[in-house]
């Protein structure tokens, strides 16, 4: 039944795309204007996008630009430059050239410009339907860590459940691993996130910003956006239609005294009319971590990243192609009181293609996105060993198409249609799971209006997905198979109750697939220390999160509060059963369904008391509960805090903006324990920062200082694996050198 009217919902949306793609093509035209401030005063070098199109341009002393041979289509345009904040205008690009003048309101508030992970249509911070998070590439850089998890650890809401420096998984109010959803620009990454030393392969030094949604979002993902996503996404490839052939690129470099790491990226890119093409490569290396109560014995590690992108831009359209090489070396540090000589790493190797093209449809216009990704992990007892002690190896093919239409009234949004198959084999000594693949199709709609002071956003999806599993007479599986499908929805509104505030209630319903992990697991674990038995007759998890936020933006103020409920039914968790597996000696853990509840608040304020100091801090607490066993959940994290001030000095011929900043985090002890989970003690952290920018020709190069953990503090992080025996790190200075040319 819920299938039918889902059905029934989608008609007039799949008439559009008939009538849409049956459509003759338009001839390019180009977008222009002038961009100013409120007194009317032209504004030189605001950058102007046009989203969907990936292009970007900037404006001209006298605030004038232009975006010519546009395919026809309906488009976001952002306009953004430091001291204003950020506007989103759509515009249609049909038989006609186009004009668009923009005024842009002064403020100190440095606002992001847009997130497009959240909605079908961008839109910014103010009106986002979801709640989201945005870390920009400043923000990125001055974060910048070896994990991603690590690198965005600092947005309210988000944590990183780390293993060492090498590995950190993003968690999202609570739900990590396959209950958060990991993208490189739009594309699904797989990488055995069951697997709770395994850690998302992404590169962040590359990237342009990151965008978080807090709270799942399967409507527009399918399964495993359970807890919400993390979208990595580089900039927009450069082209030269309209001027001259050129060449340019990025330079990044920096040094961790803690664990002597040099890390660095280089980025050149060019564009030869509509051809653009971009080229980066990230390395870095580090020795043992450094805590106050000394080294940690095998915890360094290896990254080698490199990314190479085409693509060519006309009146039909866009087309791109890219291609990432990805290889890491993790040391995992063991528990000295176990064996203090262990030095057990893990060598991972990630190959990832992606092909991309828009196409113009009349005032609408088609994605297609193609990926492949192959993900080989094989883990070492020993740095020296010959034998893989155990191997996975993953294979995953991705197709959607999209499309964006402005063809049901008020509302404009997509239709998509998503497919996937992932496969996975294992080699090695060692075995936890059976070969076996999956694959995936999922049909969805997603809309978006605005009435005046309302926005309005409604989404529907139908997944299904088939699990087939190979024999494996070791482990005791035979040859199956399982099939899953899900209904799920989005509903949100958000109300301006006056021009710098609004009200937004959010409430979607997620679902996440159970794993053959999950499912068939049956044998110890070195991850988690544990002998785990899955559960073959699992069903589907299932949420309805609801979230309630203020948001309020004026000229020096910018804040938000919200609070969530998000109650999952059979949740999927490993139940403890006293029993001792005979041959390793660990506890046996069997993989069991219930129900939870999440809980919680995140607040982010941002103050601007003079055009040169500024004050920002966060807050943000989750309670996790097993409603089947009236126990805590593990893994959940304590509240926390975070502030900083950052003074900034007046910008002269020699020196270009100079700041200094002082900042911290207190996180309190996790009083709400499950029965086989520790909480350290709670602990705060001081952080300095400085820099400023030296002219060098017709560029600049800034220079940042960062000293972390001023005082050497000892801690240790709730969602450090290595807390009942390790330390986290202690005092670390770092130096980090950048500039474009």
């Amino acid at each position: 039944m819920r299938i039918l009217l889902y059905t029934a919902a989608l008609t007039a949306a799949l008439a559009s795309i008939s009538a849409a793609a049956a459509a003759p093509p338009l001839p390019p035209r180009s977008l222009s204007g002038v961009v100013a401030d409120t007194s009317g005063a032209p504004l030189g070098q605001v950058r102007v996008t046009v989203l969907e199109a990936r292009r970007t341009t900037t404006t001209d002393p006298q605030g004038r630009y232009t975006l010519p041979s546009l395919p026809s289509g309906t488009y976001s345009v952002s306009f953004a430059l430091v001291g204003y904040a950020p506007q989103v205008q759509r515009v249609t690009v049909g038989e006609t050239d186009v004009d668009l003048d923009v005024v842009l309101r002064a403020t100190l508030i440095e606002l992001p410009e847009l997130q497009v992970t959240a909605s079908p249509l961008a839109t910014t911070s103010l009106t986002s339907p979801q709640p989201t998070s945005l870390l920009s590439s400043e923000e990125l850089q001055a974060n910048r860590a070896p994990s991603l998890g690590e690198t965005i650890n600092s947005l309210p809401g988000v944590r990183s459940l780390s293993t060492g420096s090498g590995v950190g998984k993003p968690v999202i109010r609570g739900l990590s691993s396959n209950r958060v959803l990991v993208l490189a620009d739009g594309q699904r990454l797989e990488s055995q996130q069951w697997g709770d030393e395994h850690g998302p392969q992404v590169e962040a030094g590359e990237a342009e910003r990151i965008e978080v949604i807090r709270g799942p979002a399967s409507v527009l993902y399918g399964s495993d956006a359970l807890g919400g996503v993390v979208n990595v996404v580089t900039p927009p490839l450069p082209d030269a239609i309209g001027r001259e052939p050129f060449v340019g690129g990025r330079l990044l470099a920096s040094y961790s005294t803690n664990n002597e790491q040099p890390d660095g990226t280089v980025t050149l890119e060019g564009a030869s009319g509509a051809v653009g093409v971009r080229g980066s490569f990230t390395g870095r290396r580090s020795s043992d971590i450094t805590t106050p109560a000394g080294e940690l014995f095998n915890s360094g590690g290896r990254t080698l990243n490199g990314s190479g992108t085409v693509g060519y831009r006309g009146g039909f359209g866009s087309v791109s192609a890219s291609y990432t090489r990805r290889d890491e070396r993790v040391e995992i540090h063991e528990d000295p009181a176990e064996d203090p000589g262990a030095t057990p790493l893990q060598r991972i190797a990630q190959d990832r293609v992606h092909v991309g093209a828009s196409l113009a449809a009349g005032a609408s216009h088609f994605d297609v996105d193609l990926g492949y990704e192959r993900n080989r992990r094989r883990e070492f007892e020993e740095a020296d060993a010959a034998e893989v002690a155990l191997g996975l190896l993953a294979r995953t093919y991705s197709a959607d198409v999209r499309f964006h239409h402005v063809l049901l009234g008020p509302f404009a949004g997509i239709v998509g249609l998503s497919g996937l198959r992932n496969e996975f084999d294992k080699f090695g000594e060692e075995t936890l799971i059976p070969e076996n693949a999956y694959n995936n199709i999922g049909l969805y709609a997603f809309e978006q209006a605005e009435l005046g002071r309302w926005n309005f956003s409604l989404g529907a999806r139908y997944d299904y997905r088939r699990l087939s599993v190979e024999d494996d007479e070791e482990l005791g599986v035979v040859a199956q198979q399982r099939n899953y499908n899900s209904v799920t929805g989005n509903v949100g509104a958000l109300y301006r109750v006056a021009e710098p505030a609004a009200v937004v209630l959010n409430v979607g319903r997620g679902y996440r697939a159970p794993t053959a992990f999950d499912l068939f697991s049956n044998g110890v674990h070195e991850g988690t220390v544990r002998f785990e038995r899955g559960d073959s007759t699992l069903e589907n998890e299932t949420s309805v999160n609801t979230d309630l936020a203020i948001r309020l933006q004026t000229n020096d103020l910018s804040a938000e509060a919200g609070v969530f409920a998000n109650y999952i039914d059979n949740f999927i968790f490993p139940n403890p059963t006293g029993e001792l597996d005979p041959e390793s000696g660990l506890q046996i853990f069997d993989i069991n369904q219930g129900n939870a509840r999440l809980t919680g608040f995140e607040a982010a304020v941002e103050y601007h008391v003079t055009s040169l100091l500024h004050l920002r801090g966060t807050a943000d607490y989750t309670r996790g509960q097993n409603r089947s066993t009236g126990t805590p959940l593990p893994f959940i994290p304590p509240f926390r805090a975070t502030y900083r001030a950052r003074l900034e000095g007046r910008e002269d011929g020699l020196v270009q903006r100079p700041y200094f900043s002082v900042g911290g985090e207190s996180n309190t002890r996790q009083s709400r324990l499950d029965t086989e989970d520790f909480a350290p003690e709670g602990y705060t952290l001081v952080h300095l920062g400085a820099g400023f920018g030296v002219p060098a020709g017709g560029t600049s190069i800034a220079f940042d200082f960062q000293l972390r953990n001023l005082f050497d503090e000892e801690y240790a992080n709730f969602l450090s694996r290595y807390k009942t025996y390790a330390l986290d790190p202690g005092r670390n200075f770092v130096l980090q050198v950048g500039t474009e040319f």
